[in-house]
């Protein structure tokens, strides 16, 4: 390990229930030259267990322990543990990896990002799955790519997370000046997808995407982001996704501001559906419920000029125009649905 040329960084908190499935997957790597370095965020169950022993089986692997702060501050804690001068992996803590991902990464280390692609796994449990052989590596522009999130019908699977991600050293240094800008107003998210990845691939000299499935994300009722009940998190998520779309539109990225102009109102609308029905704290529902009435109507205008291509899309936009007509046909037709049915409290 001494000689490692790639630091694998995984936050963990309450993943007791995955975790042992990912690190093996991560063991199994045909690629070995690389430590790992699993964050405990403050977990109350048998995460710090498995992460000590399986500490104590792999020297490449340390640990820490810390009070919980966030996913951004124990992806911020990794990277500080890290060794001087390798290339950087974020992975996460309930997801399975192909075996020769890290080699396949590894093999183009002097770009700036390597991407990979993933298939969401909705279950508790992950089946058996046939990785294909096939891929496509490609190199394209950071800007290119960020047209290329909301085009996943050109990829072999899903893009646009930090997990699956190889990062340069050097490129990544150069990011922090940007990253950390926003820790004051974005504690929970300043390291996260949302606000890391169109970023990273706007400033990326040059990058490489393998464009084949390399990722099974698991999407289950124990997953985070099924929370009903709203959190520090998802209070951010609105704002890092309103400067998002501020973001494609001052760099004048077109496609990509366009389509996400639908995911922006996705999460103001899950987040509204959340306070309603799940906020117990009167001053924060008042303040919050202000906030989301601010941002759907300063972009309403320019969605509605949006003309989308797709069936799916078009529905999108309708239902979140039925919002502006009826908050209460909203909540029955689509909330209490959509969220209601499919989040756990």
């Amino acid at each position: 390990m001494a000689g490692c040329d790639l630091s694998v960084i995984i936050p963990v908190y309450n993943g007791a229930r995955f975790l042992r499935d990912t690190l093996d997957s991560v063991l199994m790597q045909t690629y070995t030259n690389y430590e790992l370095i699993l964050v405990d965020d403050g977990s109350t169950d048998e995460t710090p267990l498995i992460c000590d022993e399986y500490a104590e089986k792999d020297e490449r692997i340390k640990v820490c322990h810390q009070k919980n702060a966030g996913m951004s501050n124990a992806r911020d804690t990794g990277y500080k543990m890290a060794k001087e001068n390798t290339s950087i992996a974020f992975l996460d803590g309930d997801d399975i990896f192909e075996h020769k991902m890290l080699e396949d990464m590894m093999m183009h280390k002097d770009a700036d990002l390597v991407y990979t692609c993933f298939v969401n796994i909705v279950s508790a449990k992950i089946q058996s799955y046939q990785f294909s052989d096939n891929k496509r590596i490609e190199e394209i522009s950071g800007r290119e790519m960020l047209d290329r999130l909301f085009a996943p019908n050109v990829n072999s699977g899903n893009t646009g997370c930090l997990w699956g991600m190889l990062i340069k050293r050097d490129f990544y240094k150069r990011m922090l000046s940007i990253i950390y800008d926003a820790r004051e107003i974005l504690p929970q998210n300043y390291l996260n997808d949302v606000y890391c990845v169109p970023r990273f691939l706007f400033n990326a000299e040059r990058m490489i995407l393998l464009n084949k499935v390399y990722v099974l994300h698991r999407v289950s009722k124990y997953t985070d982001s099924r929370i009903l009940k709203p959190n520090a998190l998802h209070y951010e998520l609105a704002l890092a996704n309103k400067m998002n779309l501020d973001f494609y539109k001052g760099n004048q990225c077109v496609y990509a501001y366009q389509r996400h102009m639908i995911g922006f109102y996705l999460v103001i609308l899950k987040l509204w559906y959340q306070i309603v029905t799940q906020e117990n704290d009167e001053e924060k529902k008042t303040v919050y419920l202000a906030q989301i009435d601010e941002y759907y109507a300063e972009y309403y205008e320019e969605l509605k000029k949006i003309c989308y291509d797709t069936f799916s899309e078009k529905l999108i936009k309708y239902s979140i125009m039925l919002f502006h007509k009826s908050k209460f046909l909203w909540k029955l037709l689509v909330g209490d649905i959509r969220y209601g049915l499919m989040y756990r409290v």
